[in-house]
């Protein structure tokens, strides 16, 4: 495997971060061509991948890293459109693109075994990636995600309101505005505890939205390149993930509703377990950052030993 990660002006060669602090992690960037991807890196030991979702960014990922960076090397990516990674006008944006860009880099940084964690769009995108991976996928952890044969009403509202002449316009106000930014219609959806989405959240995540035309309009990527058969898609992913899966759910999801996201858990070939939450919704993992990173790190742990290819010859000994 080559190396083509270039450090930034932040930090010196690729190390671990022993501060456990993916705010002061230095930013790296790995060239896959189309795009730069940004890259820090927090912890030591066995790689995790974690991968965030929309409209958000690595730093996501803020709370829960310092749970695993004392046992695993916690990889932080932003995908083309978010944070800091650049994109050109060959960058394609759905969900499958993004698990391909994934795998560029995973190669790119020459990593040989890894397990992902992911978010929302994120959690899609790792399970794509998972699967092209193969035994390469130690685990995975999916949260508040993409179900295979499900078209969230919200989802919808806001893919059409997107796709309106000045409907961007209308979205971004929306996102920004504290009133309906705290209905069903904007974060109200992704938090239980709604003031959730003050602080630090709307420093990082809502008012460079709101204030930058850049940010803004890499966000939106995504929905423009919006594919629903990817969704669907997802079905051949679970029957070829040979990796253990965790499914962290908030009861209250109205996107990804928990009752059919366990229903996953017979499709993930590698076995899979379902943890739910009665005071969260989309963003779980941003309300209860200890709680869901205590879990990640147990799961971690549980199958840190496992061989490569136990899951799919524990599979193909049942068939």
């Amino acid at each position: 495997m080559t190396s083509d990660v270039m450090v930034s002006a932040l930090g010196g060669p690729q190390a671990p971060d022993m501060h456990h602090d993916l705010r002061s992690a230095p930013i790296q960037y790995v060239d896959v061509g189309h795009a730069r991807v940004a890259h820090r890196v927090v912890g030591s030991g066995p790689d995790v991948v974690l991968v965030h979702g929309w409209p958000l960014h690595g730093l996501t990922w803020r709370d829960v890293v310092p749970r695993l960076a004392s046992r695993y090397r916690c990889h932080v990516i932003d995908l083309p459109g978010a944070g800091a990674t650049t994109w050109t006008r060959d960058t394609t944006f759905g969900l499958e693109a993004h698990a391909r860009t994934l795998v560029d880099t995973i190669e790119r940084l020459g990593l040989e075994r890894v397990a992902f964690v992911g978010h929302d769009s994120g959690a899609a995108i790792a399970r794509f990636a998972a699967a092209m991976l193969g035994d390469r996928t130690s685990a995975i952890v999916i949260s508040g995600s993409e179900i295979p044969g499900h078209r969230p009403f919200l989802l919808r509202v806001l893919l059409t309101m997107a796709g309106l002449p000045g409907g961007a316009r209308l979205l971004r106000a929306s996102l920004g505005s504290r009133w309906i930014g705290r209905s069903v219609l904007g974060w109200g959806a992704c938090f239980h505890d709604v003031a959730r989405a003050d602080g630090e959240f709307r420093t990082l995540f809502v008012e460079p939205l709101v204030r930058d035309d850049s940010v803004f309009r890499g966000q939106m990527q995504l929905t423009k390149d919006w594919d629903w058969s990817s969704i669907d898609r997802l079905a051949n992913a679970h029957a070829r993930l040979v990796a253990p899966a965790l499914l962290i759910w908030g009861d209250g999801d109205p996107y990804f509703p928990a009752k059919k996201a366990a229903a996953m858990v017979s499709e993930l070939a590698g076995g899979a377990r379902f943890v739910s939450y009665d005071d969260a919704r989309l963003f779980v993992h941003e309300e209860h950052p200890t709680r869901f990173g205590d879990e990640v790190l147990r799961f971690l742990d549980e199958t840190r030993s496992v061989a490569p290819r136990a899951a799919s010859d524990a599979r193909a000994a049942r068939g």
